[in-house]
């Protein structure tokens, strides 16, 4: 097991900068997932760590293996920095077997024939896909060409792999059973792995760490899910990880009022010495409660079950507000009907400038 370090790593393309000064540490036999927006700079980080790109300045590493140091004129050759990489697109050549398209790497390094056989044999068992060595991908669903890839990113003794986008083709469950193989083998080898996505639920049922990134190419925050849902340091981390509800605030008379259609006094509102005015409140979904004595009060529009909780949609002066009720919630305190006007309350609200970057503190 290795870790993998970006120092100070700046990448552009022309005058375009993608990222600057970039530093992120992912731990050896740790799952990293980098998530963020379509055009932040994942893709381009990973390039890096392979290769593929040449970054303007900084340090990329594994271990003690540096690949990349722009001020020593360090830069390893792809076919020499023994990283697994698992695409999007499953990448199976359609004309190779499973074991042909396992054992391709392999070949390329010139290994010998009998170490390719065992070693190729080795990677399916570990995906469970040896029964299927001879099959062509054409014959394979896309969970099992999509563990022919993962058995050939692993073939090679990689310490190290990235995985780009590797569920997005699948269906739903698919995926989740992917999330579960993916966990399954990272906990067998040990392998240090590099998860890049931009689906965020993903990312929280399946990393051990996760690294945040804005649209301008910024990392803005690092740590496990439950730091990052708990206390995000930004309105782009608490926006982009997970859903929330936005209800913009205002201060009468020192007072603070809900911005609506009708300014609503924020009663109950846990504001603190917070100067809400001009100011977003933002909460979960999760977090927002029914509360027949509370003097915040919305109406029901509508109401979806989702098997393990109902989802409701409310209107609170103008304003639509997202509820989530858990069924054990739902038995406790009852079904609220559509077209009910019931009292609500914000359990752990944040409040940001309406700047999406800004942090407040």
């Amino acid at each position: 097991m290795s870790n993998v370090s970006f120092q100070n790593v700046t990448a552009q393309y022309g005058k375009k900068v993608i990222f600057k000064n970039f530093n992120l540490e992912v731990k050896k036999g740790e799952i990293m997932c980098l998530v963020g927006p379509s055009g932040c700079g994942k893709t381009t980080l990973v390039r890096c760590l392979l290769g593929l790109t040449k970054p303007e300045s900084g340090k990329i590493a594994i271990g003690d293996k540096v690949l990349f140091d722009a001020e020593k004129r360090i830069n390893v050759p792809v076919e020499k920095r023994n990283i697994g990489i698992v695409f999007q697109d499953y990448a199976v050549w359609p004309h190779m077997t499973v074991i042909e398209n396992v054992s391709y790497p392999l070949k390329k390094r010139k290994v010998k024939k009998d170490e390719i056989k065992n070693r190729a044999m080795r990677a399916l068992e570990q995906v469970r896909m040896t029964q299927y060595a001879n099959h062509l991908p054409s014959q394979l669903s896309g969970g099992q060409q999509q563990r022919v890839a993962i058995a050939r990113a692993l073939v090679v003794g990689a310490e190290v792999v990235v995985m780009d986008e590797p569920i997005t083709n699948l269906d739903a469950k698919l995926r989740e059973e992917m999330l579960l193989e993916i966990k399954m083998i990272q906990k067998n080898l040990g392998a240090t792995i590099l998860y890049i996505t931009h689906d965020q639920q993903s990312a929280l049922e399946l990393c051990d760490r996760m690294a945040v990134m804005q649209a301008d190419g910024t990392l803005c925050q690092v740590g496990t899910d439950e730091e990052i849902i708990t206390n995000p340091v930004n309105r782009f981390t608490f926006e982009f990880i997970g859903n929330s509800n936005v209800i913009p605030m205002t201060v009468e008379n020192g007072k603070p009022y809900f911005d609506l259609e009708v300014n609503m006094p924020a009663d109950g509102v846990d504001i603190g010495d917070i100067d809400v005015k001009g100011k977003d409140l933002l909460v979960r979904l999760n977090d927002v409660v029914f509360d027949r004595d509370s003097n915040i009060k919305a109406t029901v529009v509508s109401r979806v079950f989702l098997g393990s909780e109902y989802n409701y949609f409310l209107n609170m002066a103008g304003k639509e507000i997202r509820l989530q009720q858990s069924m054990l919630d739902a038995k406790s305190f009852g079904i609220v009907e559509v077209g009910e006007k019931i009292g609500i309350k914000f359990i752990n609200p944040h409040f940001y400038n309406k700047l999406l970057y800004k942090e407040d503190k």
